[in-house]
């Protein structure tokens, strides 16, 4: 079949529908010596022919922390651990997330047991690959879907025979989906390494909590501040316009306004309409697109005397 260490064992396993007990003692009983690929985020192995994850029980990883405490797992990458209590299992997983698995399925390597041999250096001869892309390997799983529907068949044509080679076609049609495969599952629980808790299921979008929030708040309002310095001054005089909200009108009549004060006094020495000069009455509008309309020449001599003495009409 191949030297391989793992697809040996994997393809047993699959060929066993999950039950780790049928395999051979001899096997169960040995040792594995692996190469580690990478540590995060998934803890990967390799038998310098294909790579494989690696789950570990809560107690293989307290033993280790015991026996190694200088040691970290996540510093075991490009180095050698040796296995020395194993166990497989058979998984259903969704093959999407899951990029250690083909179909639906997962065969999982759990560690109960290892220790580094950090004296000792291994070099792949070959570069590792994902043993699920493994042609063979793959025809072993789907060999294993075919057998859940013959089987699956098989009982169909038990309960009623009428039922196969006759009557509408859809009657004869057996679904196998992931969920009805006919295999012994494992339910061992295993850690995520750097938390030593379950892996949690996916949640939204994170959230900052307390005086990370805060933090992030007062420093979004301390950009902001730095950006409006930078804005030049024409840009900065428009946001100030876009942002101005003018307040209820103060229309007096010669008399004290609403808000209890006097309106300033207009340049000709009478009291204003209105009681701020940001603002232009209607009356005030017309006489300056009257006075635009007189044009340039009219504008020029507004208040002084043509040449020939008289008054300008312009007034």
């Amino acid at each position: 079949m191949s030297n391989s260490a793992f697809k040996t064992l994997f393809t047993d396993m699959v060929h066993h529908s999950g039950d780790f007990s049928k395999l051979s003692k001899d096997i169960k009983n040995q040792m594995l010596k692996v190469f580690v690929k990478e540590t995060q985020p998934y803890f990967l192995v390799s038998d310098s022919f294909f790579f494989v994850p690696a789950y570990f029980t809560r107690s293989a990883l307290d033993e280790f922390e015991k026996k190694f405490p200088n040691v970290k797992v996540q510093d075991l990458q490009e180095k050698v651990i040796l296995i020395n209590n194993w166990s497989l299992e058979l998984k259903k997983v969704d093959s999407n997330a899951v990029f250690t698995s083909y179909a639906g399925l997962e065969v999982r390597l759990v560690v109960h047991s290892f220790k580094p041999q950090l004296s000792e250096k291994l070099h792949p001869t070959r570069w590792p690959t994902n043993l699920y892309r493994d042609d063979e390997f793959k025809t072993t799983i789907q060999a294993l879907r075919h057998q859940a529907v013959v089987e699956a068949a098989g009982k169909i044509a038990s309960q009623d025979p009428a039922l196969v080679g006759k009557g509408d076609v859809s009657a004869n049609i057996v679904s196998s989906k992931g969920d009805d495969w006919n295999f012994k599952e494992g339910s061992t629980p295993v850690v995520t390494l750097g938390t030593g808790k379950k892996p949690a299921a996916a949640s939204g979008a994170a959230k900052v909590k307390g005086v990370a929030a805060k933090r992030a708040v007062k420093a979004a309002s301390k950009m902001s501040e730095d950006k409006k310095k930078k804005m030049p001054a024409t840009a900065r005089t428009v946001e100030k316009v876009m942002k101005f909200t003018p307040g209820k009108k103060q229309v007096t009549k010669g008399k004290q306004s609403t808000s209890g004060k006097k309106p300033a006094a207009s340049p000709g020495g009478k009291k204003s309409a209105v009681g701020t000069t940001d603002q232009m009455t209607m009356q005030t509008l017309k006489k300056f697109i009257q006075y635009q309309k007189g044009g340039r020449k009219a504008a020029t001599v507004l208040g002084k005397k043509p040449a020939n003495g008289k008054k300008s009409a312009t007034k």
